[in-house]
C-alpha cells in the first residue's frame, strides 16, 4: 500500500477483518504517512505508527486491540446497569 501524506489527498479506507472467540470483526484501515488508523462502526478507532510492519498486519493488531478494549469495558458497564 502506498503511503500518502495528509496534504496530498485523503487516504482511502481498505477493509480489515479478524476472527476472535468465534466472532468476526470488521473495519477499515488507512495509511497516512507513518500512521495506520483502524476505524469500526461499533468499536471506534485506533491509530499507531507504522514502523517496519506491513500495514495490514498492524491493522489486524489494532482491530484486535479495539475488540479486547471493548470486551474489558462491556462487563463493567453491565455491572453498573444491574446495580
Amino acid at each position: 500500500m502506498t503511503r500518502f501524506k495528509s496534504v496530498e489527498r485523503p487516504p482511502a479506507g481498505r477493509p480489515v477483518c479478524i476472527e476472535l472467540h468465534g466472532k468476526r470483526h470488521e473495519g477499515t484501515y488507512t495509511v497516512d504517512g507513518p500512521m495506520v488508523t483502524v476505524q469500526t462502526l461499533t468499536l471506534g478507532d485506533k491509530t499507531a505508527p507504522l514502523g517496519d510492519s506491513p500495514p495490514i498486519a498492524l491493522a489486524r493488531l489494532l482491530l484486535a486491540e479495539l475488540v479486547y478494549d471493548d470486551e474489558r469495558r462491556t462487563p463493567a458497564a453491565r455491572d453498573e446497569l444491574n446495580a
